[in-house]
């Protein structure tokens, strides 16, 4: 976390004990309560340097209670404020060295000084180790005195050891961050959810991290991620009906928007044997964007269609897309293919246009030479012995094709 944001989050996270609370608590002395309460003014008032050597004066009168207590968490705020994170650790933990603090106030402390720990740039490792002590001990206390802990404590402790690449002993404090929360009747933060997910992923625990992430896609559904990270956990764990009705969702619900997440979903269902529907699916997101792709990215998506809508037994469908397809790639095998296609489906007319095409883009002699054969017998098959004729006597003129050529023409009546 960055200092500064850490600053901020600080100052308003430290929740100082009234003057008059912390009378009732423990007896301070007239003096020390109408010096605190100065220091407090002076802290209102922006008058950080002001209120800190107020403080000093009085640190060095006090003898080790509450009043001394309430005097260095005063003094970790203004360092706060300041910016000399250094003083502001060094004071917190004064504070809690004295012990003189209600159990609330002791374990807020503790929670905030593991944040400074975090925080540090030099000697990480050990700051982390510190940090977590610091919250484990603190949370025993407190749960030792029946004082309640903040999710976000517990939070703070996972975060300590997903540090440490302790993944699996996260998991039991995310749950009670998560828990509590709930038990609060509030809902989880994300980030809690995007560790746990990542915990039980890194412990092989797919299927309860496919559940974490699913109580993401519900915090957060707009981000894609949670979706594709959750179908991919049902990948992991082979359960590719429970991929597809993941991605099926998130689709409907207009969170898939990248060009690999549908292009992913498109393959699922032809591989789970419905390729209609992703013939369908290809077909409108091509339509919606296809001004924004790149030429090999429409003819590697336009293919696709084109053998989602063959699979589904739609070759009138696939034979447009790949003609289409050619026209947008300059490539003739495409419109080849689809001539194919309409062969297959003994549309003859349509045969013919999409050789046509094919020769136009210019189909090397060998495909010329097949083509007018498979047109030539689909205008065969379909009685319009002219029309055979007449691709027959074309195909004459193409080495690779003439010796068959011959053959139909002889068997041809005149």
């Amino acid at each position: 976390m960055h200092i500064r944001t850490l600053r901020y989050a600080l100052l308003s996270m430290l929740l100082f004990l009234s003057l008059s609370e912390s009378a009732v608590a423990d007896s301070l002395s007239p003096a020390t309560y109408r010096t605190l309460e100065q220091v407090q003014t002076a802290m209102t008032d922006g008058d950080w340097s002001g209120a800190d050597r107020v403080l000093e004066e009085l640190i060095k009168d006090l003898n080790p209670g509450l009043g001394l207590a309430l005097s260095y968490q005063m003094q970790a705020q203004i360092s706060l404020a300041q910016e000399r994170m250094t003083d502001a650790e060094q004071s917190l933990e004064n504070a809690l060295a004295l012990d003189a603090l209600p159990p609330d106030q002791q374990l807020n402390l503790s929670s905030n000084l593991a944040q400074i720990y975090l925080a540090g740039q030099e000697r990480r490792e050990q700051r982390t180790k510190k940090a977590e002590s610091l919250l484990f001990k603190a949370i025993a206390t407190a749960e030792s005195q029946a004082t309640a802990v903040p999710p976000s404590t517990f939070a703070l402790l996972a975060i300590c050891l997903q540090i440490q690449q302790r993944y699996g002993e996260s998991i039991p404090w995310l749950n009670k961050a998560i828990n509590t929360q709930a038990a609060l009747q509030k809902l989880p933060e994300g980030n809690w959810l995007v560790m746990l997910a990542s915990a039980l992923y890194q412990t092989k625990s797919y299927n309860k991290a496919a559940q974490a992430l699913g109580q993401l896609t519900t915090l957060k559904p707009n981000n894609e991620n949670y979706w594709l990270q959750r179908a991919s956990m049902y990948q992991l764990l082979e359960q590719p009906q429970q991929q597809l009705a993941v991605l099926e969702l998130a689709y409907a619900g207009g969170y898939l928007t990248q060009e690999s997440s549908l292009i992913a979903l498109a393959q699922l269902l032809i591989a789970q044997g419905v390729p209609e529907r992703a013939a369908r699916l290809l077909q409108q997101w091509l339509a919606d964007n296809d001004k924004n792709l790149t030429v090999s990215d429409s003819e590697a998506n336009m293919k696709l269609l084109a053998t989602a809508w063959q699979l589904g037994r739609e070759d009138d469908d696939a034979a447009i897309v790949l003609s289409q397809a050619a026209i947008k790639t300059n490539e003739p095998q495409l419109a080849f293919y689809a001539m194919q296609l309409a062969v297959r489906s003994s549309d003859c007319i349509a045969a013919e246009g999409f050789l046509s095409q094919a020769q136009e883009l210019g189909l090397d002699s060998n495909k010329k030479g097949d083509g007018l054969l498979l047109v030539g017998g689909c205008a065969f098959d379909n009685g319009d012995k002219n029309t055979a004729r007449r691709y027959f006597q074309q195909a004459l003129g193409v080495a690779g094709s003439a010796v068959v050529a011959q053959q139909w023409l002889a068997y041809l009546p005149e």
